[in-house]
């Protein structure tokens, strides 16, 4: 009931929101106009920011020309007659706000006084809203819904943090568009993540995934190319669950060392979110879904002018779900508010304000399916769900975010952006950590249990600042950018823990939870823990591209940090309590960034790029009761990139190289004397960690209505003494997403799918941890590695476009029903199957 009000609330709010108005003029406005010579669909980009009006052509009509270069203050139609000069190309006014490209016919003419959107403003050149506002978009059907943007362009995860064409940038970069997000009713961070070209997914519990790139941990990521947030790593227990998408209009997938932005993390990758921007045209967009499983969602996305003029816009996103799954009796609900507001306080300064609010209430499944010890797969059946009927894990996050572009000129703007992201955590569940007997239906140890003494809290604080420019010496164009942010998290974690307090399960092919009451009721919390940790991260970072000629640029910078945590512990085991203070600092730390692009020829480039990337040791002490160093990154890779249909289809083909040193091991016979009282004692620095491999990539529109997003990665990563840094990575994977739209009689129709194939892939434990065979202390001489064998898993779509504003549309998932574990773990839990075959039917609403 409470769903059914939100979305008439949500839809009629459309009804508050009023349209741009006309405003009579009596001369075309002119507009500061500064386009360098290019081929002409990435010009007639350039020309949308620069004018906020939406242009829209087929992408084809462009392919081979070369725009020629526009300095100065024009009219649209002096500016667009100068842009399409000696291309048989010409435009009409499709409304105010859009003017279409399309071949030459006699009489071709624009009536400027049409374009009554920008004349009751002052003319705003390059403002980022125009992202927002305007936007150059290709058209395959006049029966389609709505124009599909095919995304060729990157910014927060590019060295000069300006919009840069995929190609220019070197490093290897993939973006999971809208449109994809759509068709393959992606709902939250991680559905999209388990998809991303070169990304290896293991799922953690039923509300989370962990996320790989070439053999390390994706720790990191940033909102709208802002300060990354990564500390929350520190924190004792882990907040479950990934943002939903609602807020979200796409992602940014950085494959390598983002150590110029980013500073502390792993060199394998980092993501940025770009969240939905607000529109002067007023639209309402809604989606409801229904799937396998009592899955259900709905959303209704809102958005449009506040004011009359266009310089106040709005949007409201309500997101809701409701799901059980495919094992047995744990489930979800969520629902999240996103509402953002942008204004244009003046022809150069634009600021942005947004809030978000979640609130998940769940029945978790932790832990996964355990095994035998001797690794061998008991085939429990894939309903199975070790959880309790009484579990719950509820969570509250809110969002807060300010942003602000100004312009100085047609070349220099800065940004300055700030996030306070602030979740609570309230849970109980209970984890199986047994394995089975030999040859026995048994798990001899009984759960252990978790509860939350009160709700625990985490809390970041992210701003930043990037004054970004471009400066003209000797005749050779420089593009700097320079900057810092800052980084403040706070923690509060308090935990009551019961263990083995029931008997061991006697079957668990014929498991029963009701079997498994709350323990509170009738037992006495076996040990107690209280926890505040805060932690500060600041830098300062710069970084310059060089344009040495037309085909050659340079891009060098740098990154300098300091990070400093403090915790506060207490621990009750019994009558014994402890208690203690700990803190430390890391040294400043400083890491270089450099890359080249050399053009061949319009459609190919090479590129060449090295990172460095430091990831804190935290509280952890050697013997002699000093700090460990922290972890120092590298990332080298080298490559060749493409770009054809005027960027809307991009390739990559890139070679890398990573490697990490000084990472902690348990010095165990340290552990034994008196030094192991030290808190975090103690542990040695490891050898050198590394992964090499080969990404490749082709994403973007093959052809008009054919989108692709293909990607096969080929990694091998060597952990301590050779073993697999990370032996859920595959050393083959391979990953498509296409869509096709067809044309004449069934233009209204749309077929696709995905296929997901890899080799391989496990999990390493009770592995020897030291280098001197000698030290190894029992069981720990014993290397065990659960195996997923390799397998392929593919699913199918089709869409019918009903009218101009409805369209309908079934996916199939795992359409061979494929049995396989997407993550192993080892033999007392971890183990996680795929999806079995599932259907997800879909309506989305235009107006």
């Amino acid at each position: 009931m409470r769903r059914s009000v939100l979305l008439c609330v949500c839809i009629m709010a459309i009804a508050w929101i009023p349209r741009l108005a006309s405003a009579p003029s009596t001369e075309p406005a002119k507009y500061n106009f500064t386009i360098e010579s290019q081929p002409l669909g990435a010009a007639l980009q350039e020309f949308a920011k620069q004018s906020a009006v939406q242009i829209i052509f087929f992408s084809q009509v462009t392919e081979g020309i070369k725009a020629p270069a526009l300095n100065g203050k024009y009219t649209i139609a002096e500016a667009l007659q100068m842009l399409l000069s000696g291309s048989r190309l010409s435009f009409r006014v499709i409304n105010s706000k859009t003017i279409e490209i399309r071949p030459a016919t006699p009489g071709d003419s624009i009536d400027e006084s049409k374009i009554r959107a920008d004349k009751t403003r002052t003319p705003r050149p390059r403002l980022e809203s125009a992202k927002g506002n305007a936007q150059t978009r290709t058209i395959d059907s006049q029966a389609s819904l709505d124009e599909v943007v095919v995304n060729a362009t990157a910014e927060g995860l590019v060295a000069t943090r300006t919009e840069t064409p995929l190609r220019e940038i070197p490093q290897t970069v993939s973006i999971i568009s809208q449109e994809q997000i759509r068709q393959e009713n992606y709902v939250d961070v991680g559905d999209a993540l388990a998809e991303a070209i070169g990304i290896t997914s293991q799922r953690t519990d039923s509300l989370s995934q962990s996320f790989f790139s070439r053999g390390f941990a994706i720790t990191t990521f940033h909102l709208d190319g802002g300060a990354a947030l990564n500390s929350f790593d520190l924190t004792a227990v882990p907040f479950l669950g990934s943002p939903t998408l609602g807020e979200f209009d796409r992602i940014e997938v950085l494959r390598g060392a983002d150590g110029l932005f980013g500073g502390n993390g792993n060199p394998g990758a980092t993501i940025n979110l770009v969240r939905k921007r607000p529109l002067s045209e007023a639209q309402v967009m809604l989606n409801v879904s229904a799937g396998s499983w009592d899955n259900y969602r709905a959303e209704v996305d809102v958005t449009g002018a506040v004011r009359s003029d266009g310089t106040l816009r709005g949007r409201l996103d309500i997101d809701l779900a409701d799901r059980r799954y495919f094992y047995d009796t744990a489930k979800l609900k969520r629902g999240k508010l996103f509402a953002a507001l942008e204004y244009d306080a003046s022809s150069s300064t634009l600021v942005t304000v947004g809030a978000s609010y979640e609130r998940v209430a769940s029945l978790p499944f932790v832990g996964g399916l355990p095994r035998y010890f001797n690794d061998a797969d008991p085939h429990l059946p894939r309903s199975t769900g070790l959880t309790f009927n009484w579990a719950s894990y509820d969570t509250r996050t809110s969002e807060v975010y300010f942003q602000l572009a100004q312009e100085f000129d047609a070349a220099w703007k800065l940004k300055i952006n700030a996030t306070s992201w602030n979740e609570t955590a309230s849970y109980d569940y209970g984890d199986l950590t047994s394995d089975f007997l030999p040859v026995s239906s048994e798990l001899p140890i009984s759960p252990f249990y978790l509860y939350s003494a009160r709700p625990n809290s985490l809390n970041q604080l992210a701003v930043d600042a990037t004054l970004t420019g471009r400066l003209k010496v000797f005749g050779h164009r420089i593009d700097v950018a320079i900057g810092g942010d800052l980084l403040r998290f706070r923690g509060n974690t308090a935990n009551v823990s019961f263990y083995n307090p029931d008997d061991a399960i006697s079957n668990a092919y014929a498991y029963n939870p009701a079997t498994y009451p709350d323990p509170r009721l009738s037992r006495i919390p076996a040990e107690e823990d209280d926890a505040r940790v805060s932690s500060d991260q600041g830098a300062a970072f710069g970084s310059a591209k060089f344009y040495m000629s037309d085909a050659l640029s340079i891009v060098a910078g740098g990154r300098v940090s300091r990070d400093s945590a403090t915790v506060n512990g207490l621990n009750r085991l019994g009558d014994l309590s402890v208690s203690g203070s700990h803190s430390f600092k890391t040294p400043t730390k400083s890491t270089p960034y450099a890359g080249i692009v050399y053009d061949l020829n319009r459609h190919y480039s090479l590129y060449a790029s090295y990172a460095d990337i430091y990831q804190s040791n935290g509280f952890i002490r050697t013997k002699d009761g000093s700090f460990l160093p922290p972890i120092d990154g590298i990332n080298v890779e080298a490559g060749v990139k493409s770009a054809w249909r005027d960027g809307m289809l991009n390739g990559t083909l890139a070679f890398y190289g990573s490697e990490q040193r000084n990472l902690s091991m348990d010095d165990r016979v340290a552990d034994a004397t008196s030094a192991g009282r030290l808190y975090g004692c103690c542990s040695l620095p490891t050898g050198v960690l590394r992964s090499k491999g080969v990404d490749s990539e082709l994403s973007g529109r093959l052809a008009a209505g054919w989108l692709v997003g293909a990607g096969y990665t080929y990694n091998v990563n060597y952990g301590y003494r050779d073993a697999a840094l990370s032996a859920a990575t595959p050393r083959h994977l391979f990953k498509v997403w296409s869509s096709l739209r067809l044309r004449g009689n069934l233009q209204r129709w749309t077929f696709g799918g995905n296929l997901h194939a890899q080799s391989s892939s496990g999990e390493n434990y009770n592995q020897c941890p030291f280098d001197a065979q000698a030290n190894c202390i029992g069981p720990f001489n014993t290397l065990f590695r659960t195996v997923q064998g390799p397998y392929v898993v593919a699913g199918l779509r089709a869409g019918y476009d009903i009218d101009s504003h409805w369209r309908a549309a079934l996916n199939v998932n795992n359409i061979f029903d494929r049995i396989y574990y997407q993550a192993v773990g080892s033999a007392n839990g971890g183990s996680w199957y795929g999806e079995p075959r599932n259907l997800m039917v879909r309506i989305d609403a235009k107006y």
